[in-house]
């Protein structure tokens, strides 16, 4: 069985281009070593991530994200099991949205992909206003 967590997340301070960059590229790889999928959103100071995999990566994973000073005003939104991850497929499992082309492929994604269980609807409809 999967697991998956979502949360939004505010900045204390506003990230340089190049300090984004490093934390996406370390969200990457150390997402892709504990074979989680996920999508990282990132607009106006805020995160949106959505994380799928084993329940204790994830579990194990968002406390270290909690102890995370670079930001505050942390919000759990999702944190349930799943039959299926819907990011599984989606861009080699993991995504950092940085431009309007990566918004639009995403959107695309989620719109012509049928997802059939509760869990993705809830996922879409979380995404969707941060996607604007």
């Amino acid at each position: 069985m999967q697991h998956t967590l979502c949360y939004i997340r505010k900045q204390k301070e506003i990230l340089s281009s190049s300090n984004l960059e490093d934390l996406f590229q370390f969200v990457v790889k150390t997402n892709t070593t504990l074979n989680i999928s996920d999508v990282l959103l990132h607009n106006n100071n805020f995160f949106l991530q959505v994380l799928e995999g084993d329940k204790d990566s994830i579990q194990d994973l968002f406390a270290n994200i909690r102890r995370d000073q670079r930001h505050h005003e942390l919000l759990l939104i999702l944190n349930q099991k799943v039959e299926n991850r819907i990011f599984n497929n989606y861009e080699a499992t993991f995504s950092v949205l940085k431009s309007k082309e990566d918004i639009e492929r995403l959107n695309n994604y989620l719109s012509t992909n049928s997802f059939k269980d509760k869990y993705s609807e809830n996922i879409k409809t979380l995404i969707e206003p941060f996607l604007l």
